[in-house]
């Protein structure tokens, strides 16, 4: 028997408690029995061991038999799928072998580590399907030797199991074992992967950070190749194809480079590919990387319809800047790209054309980069295009939200959502309406119908009052397959007939299954102006039903491909707005000079003609306001939005609104001092800068030199790094040396990081300077040859070895079987055991009991255990009946000995006078005397002889009794 303490430090109380307990005994003035006062110590030096050994954590080591096995299986890009499946099968192969108390886990890792099977007895061998999904990208081993750790059950031997091919690229597997050993786990690897024997890779490709306009500068490649081979590397600037070279490749390193000449200023992404045959990864045959080219100030202008706004793109070239027109269409989807801007304008633009994602990198060039932002209005602008809720809205110095005040018409929108069959098509049915909810506003309605076995309202068409009810429902439903549009869209007509909205849509969310409704049930729609869309996604059939619905209905019909899911919100938001056209206001008006501003500075508030139309909107509470309507709503803001700066327009440019506006003689002064205000105002920092990716992780290195060469020491610089997802974070940079500072930051995603490097003083940015760094491709595909060094540095940390998968033999299950042992903790029966023996340490030293009672407790007891014998009779009286009997008449006697005589009668007569004396007679003689009367009953002199014999007998009962006794 096997025993531990969790605490052994406190066994040094034991001592010190020894001598407590004697001094104390040998103190003690306490007069009691020898045995009582020794049976006291024995129990208290019990009681006071008891409580030592629970402090110290005393635990009983309880023998357990059975190991717990558990699979680490490597499921990132560098394992080909075919050795994945024969990993797969080898787990299962080798759970046969294991024993009936064995456990066995499976645990499946790429970028982060997911449990695909918990450790248990039974196991399922024909089972080879993986349903964990994890990030393929990336191989982060030592998440997976944590995890599987803490996966283990508290008893059995621990045993981990890594099938890889040891290409970690996230943190330090070695780190990770080296904690798991002494928790009892040891660790055996089966070495996957294949050696690679013909792989081209582009490993690098070289800018300089900042040229000026017009400088020659080489773009330099480094290419790695297995052996001589040609190749043709093609290069790509802002994903424009510039041309390509044949190359010549040696075996090992080549370096290409390609002279460029920029002659416009901004940022510019450059990337190349490279072609050779027979490569065994083309993963891997690419590299990015980004220049910065000093210049004038260049704006970009977005329009959804370029020749309205040709007006407005001329006045802003007049007045010295450098514009790029473009549609929505072609605005660029990186943030890299709208570096190259100081100040980007948007006309028109609804929250369904820019999309969601373009939302987020104008917010983050703003807030972030300080690149300015103007937003010109337009009838698909602010509440009316659905900028309610999203990043847009957040850049913007103006709310979507309006004041509860302004009366103005309200919108319903009913969705008819049917259940599509295809994954996750339920979860985006979800995401779609709650993105048309979150762009409706309070006075709006909205209601949701679907079929989940009956027709249904998820909930009644009702004022959008409580979004977060609506979206809670939402987010539960579970919508099915319908049958037939056409009782859902007579409800749908039911509700929006009788609500009070001036407009009224209806959405249609299907894959065309259902049968369609009525020609008459359509033409009653229309009548009552109801307008129908149509949303066909993941369709099977033809869309023609779809196409018809809309026609009719006077909307517009959609066909999302299944691949495209992700385009349902901006499709909603788009639609959405259909109902929020209420928050035009197009009828003439005067605008209003409501504060002094250099944006309107020159313009006195008498010249401004009427413009006819605008969208009501509500300010923020840090904004600017330098013109409003006639009702009081914005119609000039800006503000300050992180490092750059924001204007709203809530009018248009163009004909439809600003018709007076186009011949008025301040019309560009008042655009050109709008777009000069919103410039980027950083300084450019003069700084030397490197910037590098490697394992997961990005490095800037910063060398600060002022114009005398020396050092600047103790600088305050930051850089904001913004991931290829829109993720942003601030990095301190720490001076590593005279002038010389660094920063890491994580870069674990695909694609462009776009860093800003500050210089903060006095707690402001004074200079920034604009970087980039580039994921080519995933690290999976840097290193093609298995890292079986690593392999084996792990068997060797985790006390185990390399296993052979082709040898059955070779069994994680049956080589190095331990007994293991579990620790069963004692301290809650060591204080039971302390508190009885304290009390019975207290009965012992104050309880006293004679031999009377403790015979009767003893024949009480010897009852109770053999109560099945019966008690017998005593035929004679009971000695004790005996004793209290001698006791009575003792009592008696004494009672009756001290009973006063009872009085004569005679004293109660009347005394008589005495008779007189007669003379003596001699001659006669004297009469006899009379007897004696007998004494009365109860005389004292007649009760003794009676009372002594009784007592006599009794007390000799009684001595006879407690002769027996002794």
């Amino acid at each position: 028997m096997k025993w531990q303490f969790t605490n052994p430090l406190y066994l040094a109380l034991l001592l010190p408690a020894a001598g407590w307990l004697l001094w104390f005994h040998w103190k003690s003035d306490v007069q009691t029995a020898a045995w009582r006062r020794w049976t006291a110590l024995v129990l208290r030096g019990v009681v006071v061991v008891a409580l030592v050994l629970a402090m110290a954590g005393l635990q009983w080591l309880h023998p357990r038999e059975g190991m717990n096995v558990i699979f680490l299986l490597d499921r990132s890009d560098s394992i080909p799928s075919s050795q994945q499946e024969a990993a797969r099968r080898y787990v299962n192969d080798a759970a046969k072998n294991k024993k009936k108390e064995d456990r066995v886990g499976l645990l499946v890792f790429g970028g982060e580590a997911a449990i695909e099977t918990s450790p248990a007895e039974t196991v399922d061998p024909n089972n080879t399907k993986i349903l964990a999904v994890v990030n393929s990208e990336r191989t982060d081993i030592a998440a997976a030797i944590r995890l599987g750790t803490a996966a283990f059950p508290e008893h059995g031997q621990k045993r981990l199991v890594l099938l890889s091919d040891g290409n970690e690229n996230l943190d330090n597997a070695l780190s990770a074992m080296m904690s798991a050993r002494p928790l009892g786990v040891t660790l055996d690897v089966v070495p996957l992967g294949t050696q690679r024997t013909n792989d081209v890779a582009v490993q690098k490709l070289s800018l300089p950070g900042r040229v000026k306009k017009g400088q020659t500068f080489d773009a330099r490649i480094l290419v790695t190749a297995d052996q001589p081979q040609d190749g043709l590397l093609r290069i790509y600037r802002n994903e424009a194809y510039l041309g390509e070279t044949a190359v010549k490749l040696d075996k090992g390193k080549n370096l290409f480079t390609l002279p460029q000449t920029l002659e416009e200023p901004g940022f510019y992404s450059y990337r190349v590919t490279l072609e050779a045959a027979g490569d065994g990864v083309p993963q891997n045959n690419k590299a990015a990387s980004f220049i910065n080219v000093r210049g004038e100030p260049r704006v970009l202008l977005v329009s959804a319809n370029p020749e309205e706004d040709r007006e407005l793109a001329r006045v802003l070239r007049a007045a010295a800047l450098e514009v790029r027109h473009l549609e929505v269409a072609g605005l660029s989807g990186s943030l890299a790209e709208l570096q190259s801007y100081e100040t980007i304008f948007i006309s028109n633009l609804s929250a369904g054309d820019l999309g969601r994602d373009r939302m987020k990198l104008l917010e983050s060039a703003v807030r972030d980069f300080g690149v300015g932002l103007v937003c010109v209005g337009g009838d698909q602008t602010y509440a009316a295009g659905s900028y309610r809720g999203t990043p847009l809205e957040t850049t913007l110095p103006v709310n979507m939200e309006l004041d509860s005040k302004k009366v103005l018409p309200r919108g319903a929108l009913a969705l008819l959502m049917h259940g599509m069959e295809f994954p996750g098509a339920n979860q985006t049915a979800r995401e779609t309406a709650l993105a048309a909810l979150s762009n409706l506003g309070p006075q709006d309605e909205m209601g949701v119908l679907l079929w989940d076995g009956n027709e249904r309202w998820l909930f009644q068409l009702a004022p959008v009052g409580d979004k977060k009810a609506m979206g809670k429902a939402i987010a539960g439903m579970n919508q099915g397959d319908l049958p037939s549009f056409h009782n859902l869209m007579t409800m749908g007509y039911a509700a929006l007939k009788n609500s009070k909205a001036n407009l009224k849509h209806l959405i249609i969310f299907s894959d065309g299954d259902p049968n369609p409704p009525t020609d008459e049930l359509l033409d009653q729609m229309v009548k009552e102006r109801i307008t129908i869309s149509t949303v066909m996604i993941g369709g099977h059939v033809m869309p023609d039903r779809m196409i018809m619905m809309a026609e009719k209905g006077r909307g517009r019909f959609y066909d999302v491909p299944q691949g495209n899911a992700a385009n349902l919100p901006d499709i909603f938001i788009k639609e959405s707005a259909v109902v929020l056209k209420s928050a035009i206001f197009e009828e003439p008006f005067q605008p209003k000079v409501a504060a002094a501003s250099e944006v309107v500075r020159g313009i006195q508030p008498g010249e401004y003609p009427a413009l006819l139309g605008y969208v009501c909107t509500t300010p923020k509470g840090r904004a600017e306001i330098p013109l409003v309507s006639d009702k009081g709503d914005p119609l000039l803001a800006h503000w300050q939005y992180g490092l750059g700066r924001a204007v709203a327009f809530t009018s248009d440019a163009k004909s439809r609104w600003a018709k007076n506006w186009l011949g008025w003689d301040k019309y560009r002064q008042f655009w050109a001092q709008v777009a000069q205000w919103s410039l980027r105002r950083l300084e450019n920092a003069d700084f030397a800068t490197e910037i590098s990716v490697d394992k997961g992780e990005g490095h800037l290195g910063v060398d600060a030199v002022d114009e005398n060469g020396e050092y600047r020491n103790f600088l305050d610089l930051q850089a904001v790094v913004v991931s290829p997802k829109g993720e942003r974070q601030t990095v301190p940079l720490e001076q590593t040396g005279p002038g010389h500072y660094e920063a890491r930051f994580p870069t674990r995603e695909v694609g462009t990081y776009v860093v800003n490097l500050l210089e903060v003083r006095d707690g402001r940015p004074r200079g920034s300077l604009v970087l980039g760094a580039s994921v080519n491709y995933s690290p999976e595909f840097a290193d093609p040859d298995p890292n079986a060094n690593l392999l084996k540095q792990l068997a060797d940390y985790g006390g185990g070895r390399v296993l052979d998968p082709s040898d059955p033999a070779d069994n994680p299950f049956l080589h190095d079987r331990q007994r293991t042992f579990q620790p069963k903790d004692l301290f809650e029966w060591l204080l039971r055991l302390a508190i009885l023996l304290f009390v019975a340490d207290v009965g012992v030293r104050r309880i006293q009991v004679d031999r009377d009672e403790w015979a009767r407790a003893t024949a009480t007891l010897r009852n109770w255990l053999f109560f099945w014998q019966g008690r017998q009779r005593p035929l004679e009286a009971d000695e004790s009946l005996a004793a209290l009997l001698a006791r009575r008449g003792q009592v008696r006697s004494r009672t009756t000995a001290a009973k006063p005589a009872e009085p004569s009668p005679d004293l109660f007569k009347p005394r008589q006078a005495p008779a007189p004396a007669k003379p003596p007679e001699t001659s006669s003689p004297s009469p006899a005397p009379l007897p004696a009367a007998p004494p009365a009953p109860d005389s004292p002199a007649a009760a003794p002889p009676a009372a002594a014999s009784v007592t006599d007998r009794l007390l000799e009962a009684k001595r006879r009794a407690q002769r027996k006794k002794s």
